[in-house]
């Protein structure tokens, strides 16, 4: 931490650091004010996310940092930075972006970026670069990074089942589904590492600046900040598994395994800081500098213009967010499957012990499709008027929702009569899941949510509307070619009359 060489007595410069406080203060007052409803979505997600829990440890760091360099502060002309007056327009565009398309990660990571680029314009380069830190410190307040998710899945499971086979340990994998000889086990959200890798991050950052001057040190401990939790986490995957498998699953089951694994990170986290502190620069001495008068008059006006310049910016924003926000219409949805062509008998799906775990659509249908080869479940959603809650493409809208029983065990990119689709296969209680699902988003079909999500954006910023739907074909057959050709058979006689019924449910939204 650094230390205070000198204890300034009171004079002038205390003014100056009321008035650069000040104006940082009154900042954050507008900002929350202006911008309540992201805020309190920020602070909402926040409370319900243990990913996101540290956010609210960020403000009163941040807080304490610029207080320790508030006679540095006093020494610097505090005078409105007009030249980033551009990047707090930009910042809040990217805001009304993100509250247009309803992309809760751009509307949160841009609303935070309002906050920082407002106080640097309201108190100027030279203040701002005494605090620039625990000012940019403030970007990890957004809730941001659960899109790494299956990513971070993915490599932790090849990790893990890549080790075991190193081990001698047999392994049969699918996706992020393995077996060994005694045990059953998958890579869930919480084995992704996301939360290590976030607080790590964040808490290397912290380290980095209060315990090194030189700007190449801090690149490479955030760097290694990075790197270290993910391989952590793989290793720590590794022995969960294989303390699992030594004690025939008495062990490194259930909750303690994530104890055990918390044990872990810490340790290897202190650990790292402990390898890091023998390249410690000596502490950074903050001593107050006397405040300079050369240049006073008027500055008090040049404060005020800037904060005063930065409030109508916000309040601008919030205005023609009030003007152009999308409005929940609570449109009248009917969507109603078709009946089944020439050899196809459309049946009841009650009971279907598999439903995806889709939430907010305005409308949705299944039905059975029963055949001489086999049967066909279809079920279908229908997004209209995408405010947020009733999005087509958002983070709670998955095939597999969390704490289901069903198990994603394999996926494939995949073509069918109707244009691209993605395979998943999926298994659960007694039972093997074939899955061939796309997103319908006017004539086109896509896979990629990223894509489906672009697409909805721009039809509804340039024609006004973002009709589209969720499609998904299940097949309960342990034989993928024989599925495959059953789906084949059903859209060649079915496609049209599926594509129409889509159509007319999308039709009142356009």
């Amino acid at each position: 931490m650094a230390s205070l060489e000198a204890i300034p007595q009171p004079t002038a410069a205390a003014p100056k650091v009321l008035s650069a406080l000040g104006a940082i203060a009154v900042v954050v007052a507008l900002w929350v004010a202006s911008y309540w409803h992201s805020v309190s979505d920020i602070v909402g997600i926040w409370t319900r996310s243990e990913t996101f829990a540290h956010g609210f440890v960020i403000a009163p760091i941040s807080a304490y940092l610029i207080w320790i360099r508030r006679h540095q502060l006093a020494a610097s002309a505090v005078r409105p930075a007009w030249s980033v007056l551009p990047l707090v327009c930009l910042g809040i565009a990217g805001w009304l972006l993100g509250r247009q398309v309803s992309v809760a990660a751009i509307e949160h990571l841009a609303v935070v970026a309002v906050l920082v680029f407002s106080i640097w314009c309201a108190i100027g380069h030279s203040a701002f670069r005494v605090i620039a830190f625990p000012i940019g410190f403030l970007m990890f307040m957004a809730p941001v990074g659960e899109f790494l998710l299956p990513v971070l899945m993915h490599y932790t499971a090849e990790f893990t089942v890549g080790a075991l086979r190193l081990t001698g340990i047999p392994v049969y994998q699918e996706s992020l589904f393995f077996v060994v000889p005694n045990g059953r086990w998958s890579v869930v959200e919480a084995c992704s590492g996301i939360r290590y890798l976030i607080a790590s991050l964040m808490v290397g950052m912290l380290y980095a600046y209060m315990n090194y001057r030189s700007a190449r040190k801090r690149v490479v401990f955030t760097v290694v900040a990075i790197i270290v939790p993910v391989v952590a986490n793989w290793l720590r995957a590794y022995m969960i598994v294989m303390i699992g498998y030594l004690s025939n699953n008495e062990l490194a089951t259930g909750v303690d395994h994530l104890i055990y694994g918390w044990v872990f990170f810490g340790v290897i986290i202190v650990l790292m800081f402990w390898i890091g502190s023998r390249w410690r620069d000596p502490e950074e001495a903050l001593v107050a500098a006397a405040p300079s008068t050369a240049v006073q008059h008027g500055d008090g006006q040049r404060r005020a213009l800037g904060v005063g310049a930065v409030a109508v910016c916000l309040f601008a924003g919030a205005w023609v967010d009030g003007q152009v926000a999308p409005v929940d219409r609570q449109p009248q949805v009917r969507l109603a499957l078709p009946a089944g062509a020439v050899g196809w008998l459309r049946a009841g799906a009650d009971g279907m012990a598999f439903r995806p775990g889709f939430s907010g659509f305005r409308a949705d249908d299944v039905a059975r499709y029963v055949s001489a080869d086999g049967d066909v479940i279809v079920y279908a959603a229908v997004f209209v008027d995408q405010v947020k809650g009733h999005e087509m493409v958002n983070w709670d809208n998955r095939l597999v929702p969390p704490g289901s029983t069903w198990r994603v065990a394999a996926h494939a990119d995949a073509h069918l009569p109707t244009g691209a689709a993605e395979y998943v296969r999926v298994t659960g209680p007694g039972e093997t899941l074939n899955v061939w699902r796309w997103y319908q988003v006017g004539d086109t079909a896509l896979t990629s949510e990223y894509k489906a999500k672009a697409v909805v954006s721009f039809n509804r910023l340039v024609h006004g509307q973002d009709a589209s739907a969720h499609v998904v074909l299940i097949v309960p057959d342990e034989d993928r070619a024989k599925a495959g050709e059953l789906v084949d058979a059903f859209l060649a006689s079915n496609a049209q009359a599926l594509t129409s019924a889509l159509s007319s449910a999308m039709e009142p939204a356009r």
